[in-house]
């Protein structure tokens, strides 16, 4: 057989190298329309093509219904997911003789039936020998019997053993003579005995399966028939025993990549669904309440990207046997996808708050242990978990239970990550607007439905200098939607990206077609940028190719950056800052006084500009603090020549008093509200 490493390979080619390697004929049909889903090669080599057809009419000959001793048509077998039969049948187009074992399952929501043929048309035709060679002796039985795969025992009518062939010894750990006059009953296990008692009570049983019992103690599956027969005059039964533990092995292997995850061995999304389903059944009627837990690690992109892959499902590996040691023997730790692990919780208590306090314990150790130090081949990583939880103790659906508790998940996101939250109704309305609007918005940028309005910005003479280019969006069936909530939602999801290249190229277009106005060839345009926007690597070179694409004087163009963006890498922004003011550009620090607000990296930025942000001019009229902060940013200005622009100035009081403060540009409603291109 070749040898393959089953975890290098992707579960359905798992799958396909174990049923191949099956000595049987193995097909997976559908319980409802008896259609083929699946035939292995051993199949498909003595019939055909047969998947997409049914049974009966592609593995039988001339048959318009099913096989009668099929499970699937005989009423006398139930049909409870799960259930395993065996049953011997004689094919009609190729005349083999089959044992079929067969067990039906659900996969993706779909009924079905696995079914394993194996076969033994040569034992078939050694006891049509014995029946018609009933005259002859027992050694010409022993030839013919030492040719089969199965041990075959002959006992007495006092089922004692009184022969076997020569497989029999070799199962069963003794020799010939050691199996001599044993009870029929020294060859089975415990816990079969009584099943094997009901079961030769008839004299031509079907086969079955029972646990035997090796000489050594050990224990091993098998399938067996036995037949009442007369030899010489005295009555007889031969029992056939058939060793099924590579079988068996195989079965599990083939349920295993159904319901585990192959990289953790933890249960998958199917087997997840399947005891989720029956814990909100089981809650539904006792009124306890169950939790499930949606667990999302932090930033493992970053790991996958940068250490690669096999280091990533090495920690993955190691998360799973950490969250495994967090959960109770009833309760389920599952592979979601991914990143993502899930836990199911019986609290077992039909107290609500008991319940609750039960799941927070286990969300705090959940919390504690994924962020304990791993060490993956001698380098240290540090990890830590978002989580999100949905209790339930009546009624529910899986999905909607998924997504209650994925919605907390990502509240937990928002908090910062490494905490956990509990569902919220009003939460849930947050994030499927979110949701909408996200969707929304990457249409309307690629239909070019996102609009630039513009807001006038006035020196101290009321003259105009410049512009703002500020975003403004009207979605056809929501309506005005405020930039503070699309711009948020632009930035989590990258679209910003989008939005600041379209906003920062229609204004160069502008300012080249202003050269040609007598009055707005003298305004700037002020642009605000992103930190996204900011990092990408190809930002400078952007908007070095548009100066040159449109031929604008550069300096007319103003770049708006926050202070956390400067701070976040501060020698590479720094580069990066000094590299546009060697374009021309003019630089503003939007927002100033809100962040870090250091003036040991003012005097290595070559910026033009601060802005006082609007908090701090709102309540200038009545609030010293923060009128002392409006002087001290104008005395910052003033002594490191920085222009200052105060901006949200709303009535002409605000005008004069920042006027008497010594601030010469301002910005706001009082002088202008935001235009289209065509109304300034």
């Amino acid at each position: 057989m070749i040898e393959k490493n089953l975890i290098n390979l992707k579960p359905i080619e798992a799958l396909q190298f174990i049923v191949d390697g099956i000595d049987a004929i193995v097909y997976i049909i559908d319980i409802e329309n008896y259609e083929i889903l699946y035939a292995n090669y051993h199949c498909i080599e003595e019939f055909g093509n047969v998947v997409g057809k049914t049974c009966y009419s592609v593995l039988q000959k001339n048959k318009e219904k099913p096989c009668e001793e099929c499970a699937l048509f005989n009423s006398k077998y139930p049909k409870e997911i799960g259930s395993t039969y065996k049953w011997e049948h004689q094919n009609s187009l190729n005349n083999k003789h089959y044992i079929f074992s067969e067990r039906i399952t659900v996969i993706n929501n779909r009924k079905i039936k696995i079914q394993v043929g194996i076969n033994i048309s040569k034992q078939k035709e050694l006891e049509k020998k014995i029946l018609e060679q009933q005259s002859k002796n027992i050694e010409t039985f022993e030839a013919l019997s030492n040719s089969t795969i199965e041990g075959l025992i002959i006992y007495d009518e006092d089922k004692k053993c009184i022969n076997t062939n020569s497989v029999a010894p070799q199962l069963f750990g003794y020799t010939a003579d050691e199996m001599l006059n044993k009870s029929a009953f020294e060859f089975i296990a415990y816990e079969s005995v009584s099943h094997v008692k009901k079961v030769i009570k008839n004299q031509n049983q079907e086969p079955y399966e029972a646990i035997m019992l090796r000489k050594d103690g050990t224990k091993f599956p098998a399938i067996l028939r036995g037949k009442d027969i007369q030899l010489e005059g005295k009555d007889i039964r031969v029992s056939a025993i058939m060793d099924i533990t590579k079988i068996k092995e195989k079965e599990e292997e083939i349920l295993k990549l159904a319901y585990y995850d192959s990289l953790t061995s933890l249960p998958n999304r199917s087997l997840l669904e399947n005891r989720a389903n029956r814990l909100i059944n089981k809650n539904s009627r006792n009124k306890n309440y169950g939790s499930l837990m949606f667990i999302d690690l932090d930033n493992f992109k970053n790991i996958n990207d940068t250490k690669g892959h096999i280091i990533g499902d090495m920690i993955l590996v190691e998360c799973a046997k950490r969250l495994s040691k967090t959960i109770r023997r009833y309760d389920t730790v599952a592979r979601f996808g991914g990143d993502e692990f899930i836990i199911l919780i019986d609290t077992q208590h039909t107290d609500k708050n008991s319940a609750v306090k039960s799941v927070r314990t286990v969300a705090n150790n959940v919390l504690t242990r994924l962020s304990k130090p791993l060490m993956i081949e001698n380098i240290e990583y540090q990890l830590t978990a978002s989580i999100g939880v949905a209790i339930f103790n009546d009624s529910i659906t899986f999905d909607e239970l998924m997504k209650r508790a994925d919605s907390a998940m990502y509240h937990s996101k928002d908090k910062g990550k490494n905490s956990f939250s509990f569902f919220d109704p009003k939460l849930q309305k947050e994030i499927e607007r979110k949701t909408l609007i996200t969707d929304k918005l990457r249409r309307a940028i690629q239909n070019h439905k996102i609009n630039i309005h513009y807001q006038k910005q006035y020196n101290h003479n009321q003259k105009v200098v410049g512009v703002e280019a500020l975003l403004r969006w009207t979605d056809k069936t929501l309506g005005y939607i405020s930039p503070i909530e699309f711009i948020t939602i632009a930035e989590e999801s990258d679209l910003i990206l989008q939005l600041g290249n379209y906003v920062i190229e229609e204004s160069i277009k502008l300012l080249s077609k202003w050269e040609k106005d007598k009055i707005k060839k003298n305004w700037r345009i002020s642009v605000n940028i992103s930190i996204k926007q900011f990092e990408k690597d190809d930002f400078v070179k952007n908007i070095e190719n548009n100066i040159y694409k449109y031929n604008i004087v550069p300096n007319k163009l103003r770049l708006e950056f926050t202070e956390s963006l400067l701070f976040k890498n501060t020698d590479k922004a720094l580069d990066k800052i000094n590299h546009l003011k060697n374009l021309g550009l003019t630089l503003s620090i939007d927002d100033f006084g809100t962040g870090y607000s250091s003036l040991s990296y003012l005097k290595k930025l070559p910026i033009d500009e601060l802005k006082i942000d609007k908090s701090f001019i709102d309540d200038i009229l009545t609030d010293e603090n923060d009128e002392t902060i409006v002087l001290a940013i104008l005395s910052i200005g003033n002594k490191f020549g920085f222009e200052v622009i105060a901006e949200g100035v709303e009535t002409k009081e605000m005008y004069d008093k920042l006027l008497t403060l010594g601030c010469n540009y301002y910005q706001g409603f009082y002088f202008a509200k935001p235009l289209p291109v065509e109304e300034l």
